[in-house]
């Protein structure tokens, strides 16, 4: 459910945007204006809804809701216009919901929360950008996938942003993209690399491995699915880290060590 509100405006144009969205179905109180779209009507509200916008989309008090999360008014619904046209191509274009002719990525072009293909040299610096972010690092040096947060994350952005209301977007087609990654990788400075944060310990300044970053390939994605080689990957030596857990700062290195 999309939910529209405004309250009183001194704008000269306040009685014509308010008779404009009780002839929507809007309901006024005398003080707030209500106007509510259900999810069956949101992939075809946008025309319905421009004219409406074009006098009250300036207003200070113009606050809209998706299933009781605030969302921009106007940007949403300009987001389900485009999933409209976007299903559209879809009907003749089987191939129009994957990342490429080759690749399904997510199942859907449109969650871009995070990235499926790998690109670039890997140098960036939020720890959320691409799917090998989530995880931990386990006992045996290997960063474990964590594909349960990860499956989450996307599945809830799909929720937000009104993407399940397409009709050929498939959440099953999301689990199997998450299913097909890798269990877990390990940095062997071909294909991965670790990331450091800096951190302080006994007043001096430390470098502490806390996620893992791709390095540039030609074609990354086949090769760290289809061919990564775990046997001729050497261990990382992570005990300089580990032996600090008996010391009072332990839980600051571990934990931001192994954090998701």
């Amino acid at each position: 459910m999309y939910t529209l509100s405004f309250r009183t405006s001194r704008s000269k144009y306040f009685r014509k945007g308010l008779d404009m969205a009780i002839g929507l179905g809007g309901t006024w109180d005398g003080k707030t204006m209500i106007l509510n779209i259900p999810d069956s009507k949101l992939l075809g509200a946008y025309k319905v809804l421009l004219p409406l916008f074009e006098i009250v989309d300036n207003w200070s008090s113009l606050k809209a809701t998706y299933n009781g999360k605030e969302v921009e008014p106007y940007r949403f619904i300009l987001v389900m216009h485009f999933i409209r046209q976007c299903a559209g191509v879809r009907k003749k274009d089987r191939f129009h919901c994957w990342l490429n002719l080759e690749e399904k990525g997510w199942g859907c072009k449109r969650i871009s929360n995070i990235m499926f293909g790998l690109s670039g040299n890997g140098e960036y610096r939020m720890n959320e950008k691409y799917w090998y972010n989530f995880g931990h690092f386990n006992e045996n040096n290997e960063w474990i996938i964590d594909r349960e947060s990860l499956y989450r994350r996307l599945s809830s952005f799909a929720e937000e942003k009104g993407l399940t209301l397409c009709p050929y977007f498939r959440i099953g087609e999301v689990n199997r993209a998450v299913e097909r990654l890798p269990s877990s990788i390990l940095p062997d400075d071909i294909s991965f690399r670790l990331f450091y944060e800096e951190d302080y310990y006994k007043g001096k300044k430390v470098r502490v491995p806390v996620n893992i970053r791709h390095i540039g390939t030609t074609d990354p994605q086949t090769r760290i699915i289809s061919e990564y080689n775990l046997a001729a990957i050497k261990p990382i030596n992570f005990d300089k880290y580990r032996k600090k857990r008996t010391e009072p700062v332990s839980g600051i290195f571990w934990n931001r060590f192994s954090r998701n």
